[in-house]
């Protein structure tokens, strides 16, 4: 690893609030034999595979860096669009007898998880009929990592409200989706 690779991962394990981090890499097997996947562990316990080839390394990393700072200077501006869905969502929740969505917080960091895909992944605060917990899934986090939330928000909007595949008992809708309180899944932790 350059000295490029190692400031750019140096800044980046700092911001996450790490203190200490390795470099990984495995070499790959069946179709993509001959590529090694590069990666870093953090503090001895959050592995995160970065890029399957060096020259990208340093770009994947510096993209990494550039989503923390848009999502801590846009932070206000998201949990506004954010408040005015669930508004929308709880009318719609009404009408459906389920529970009601409080927002508390949105974060893009869970340093208290061991999963490299829960620890650096956008989710939204929430509290449902008494339940903390960190509401999560793939589309909202890409939204937010790519500062695209309003337009993900208004495509929401234009969809008829539909279940969460494996939802079984819902108890509550967010952005236009029905999901359980009560089971573990579209959280970060439990």
């Amino acid at each position: 690893m350059k000295r490029k690779e190692k400031a750019a991962v140096d800044e980046f394990v700092a911001l996450v609030g790490g203190k200490t981090w390795e470099p990984v890499r495995h070499k790959c097997m069946g179709k993509w034999s001959g590529m090694t996947d590069y990666g870093f562990v953090i503090d001895g316990r959050i592995t995160l595979f970065v890029s399957n080839s060096m020259a990208y390394f340093k770009k994947r990393i510096r993209e990494w860096i550039k989503s923390i700072h848009t999502f801590e200077a846009k932070k206000d501006c998201y949990l506004r669009l954010l408040r005015e869905q669930i508004e929308k969502d709880n009318d719609k929740a009404k009408d459906e007898k389920l529970n009601p969505v409080r927002l508390i917080d949105i974060g893009i960091l869970s340093p208290e998880s061991n999963s490299p895909f829960d620890f650096f992944a956008p989710y939204v605060l929430v509290e449902i009929n008494g339940r903390r917990f960190k509401h999560q899934t793939a589309e909202l986090s890409c939204a937010i990592m790519v500062d695209s939330l309003a337009g993900y928000l208004e495509e929401c909007n234009c969809k008829d409200i539909y279940t969460a595949r494996a939802v079984r008992t819902p108890d509550y809708i967010f952005c236009g989706v029905r999901f359980d309180s009560r089971d573990n899944m579209y959280k970060i932790g439990k």
